[in-house]
């Protein structure tokens, strides 16, 4: 795969992460909240997807090619949620603070969660039944708040200078428009 297409891919990833944070928000306000914090789980993907997708064309710039290890990471970033996930927290918390058996909790947790907001079914174990139009309201806005804090801080870090990122998110992220609707965004979800 050539440079030009993965850095085309990377920023749709984002176009699509932005625009599936956009919706979250929208099914939000028409309390529609299990749909909401699904959506912005998978959004929360799409970031990570274009955050490994912008280091795996970092490092291979240094070889001038991409070898059979940046493929292989290609193909597990296109199927694999928990990758995806990581990513994204990657660039949103500080790992040193956490334990590798707390990461693999919050992984498998967020991916179950997930799947009982878009899915009916049954618990293994105590075999209840899960009603994803249960979710909180509380539960969707901490997804949505902690994804838009998120967003907020790269794009304000990014115009005051305060970051600097490679081209395709740099260019994502350089617009006042979106600062300006993730602060509303954020009055929101207070």
């Amino acid at each position: 795969m050539s440079f030009r297409k993965l850095g085309e891919l990377e920023f749709q990833c984002y176009q699509n992460a932005l625009r599936l944070h956009s919706d979250a928000l929208l099914l939000y306000t028409k309390e529609s909240f299990a749909s909401a914090f699904a959506l912005s789980v998978l959004s929360n993907e799409e970031f990570g997807k274009g955050f490994a997708i912008a280091e795996i064309c970092f490092q291979a710039t240094h070889e001038k090619q991409f070898d059979a290890h940046d493929e292989k990471t290609l193909q597990q970033l296109l199927r694999d949620h928990k990758l995806k996930q990581g990513w994204f927290v990657s660039h949103a918390v500080d790992w040193r603070l956490m334990t590798r058996k707390y990461q693999q909790k919050r992984f498998q947790r967020q991916q179950a969660d997930k799947n009982d907001a878009f899915y009916v079914g049954v618990r293994t174990g105590n075999h209840q039944i899960v009603r994803p139009f249960l979710l909180p309201k509380s539960k969707a806005r901490r997804q949505l708040k902690i994804t838009n804090d998120v967003l907020q801080d790269l794009a304000e870090g990014r115009l005051s200078g305060k970051y600097i990122y490679e081209e395709v998110l740099d260019g994502v992220l350089r617009s006042r428009r979106l600062l300006k609707s993730l602060k509303a965004s954020a009055e929101l979800l207070r």
